[in-house]
């Protein structure tokens, strides 16, 4: 009955140990990961702060900036230099697709015609 009354104890008292140990080693690991929260908080924090201040930035560029002209209306007046929109460059010969992709510019016949050597 000693003996079995000794290995009750020690059992008992491994297993506190243990369990005193593992709560040792998690909450290490507990801190640990708080104080990376905390640095990436600060971090988060640092660059929401930069984007606000260029943000700011940009938005007192473009109020300083001159109001954009007017575009005259479309009653047949003359494009100024200032208004005037870029034409697009257009190929003369396009090959118009019924099943809905975009057309096919044709830009040269691809070869030379075919002669047959004598």
């Amino acid at each position: 009955m000693l003996v079995f009354l000794t290995w009750a104890m020690a059992a008992v008292l491994f297993s506190a140990c243990g369990w005193f140990a593992s709560t040792w080693v998690h909450q290490r690991k507990i801190n640990f990961l708080q104080v990376q929260i905390k640095v990436i908080r600060q971090t988060a924090n640092a660059h929401t702060d930069q984007a606000r201040r260029q943000i700011g930035q940009l938005q007192a560029e473009l109020a300083a900036r001159p109001p954009r002209p007017v575009a005259p209306a479309c009653d047949g007046e003359a494009d100024t230099p200032s208004t005037a929109r870029r034409k697009a460059v257009v190929p003369d010969k396009f090959v118009v697709l019924e099943d809905g992709f975009a057309q096919t510019a044709i830009i040269a016949d691809g070869y030379a015609p075919t002669q047959l050597m004598s």
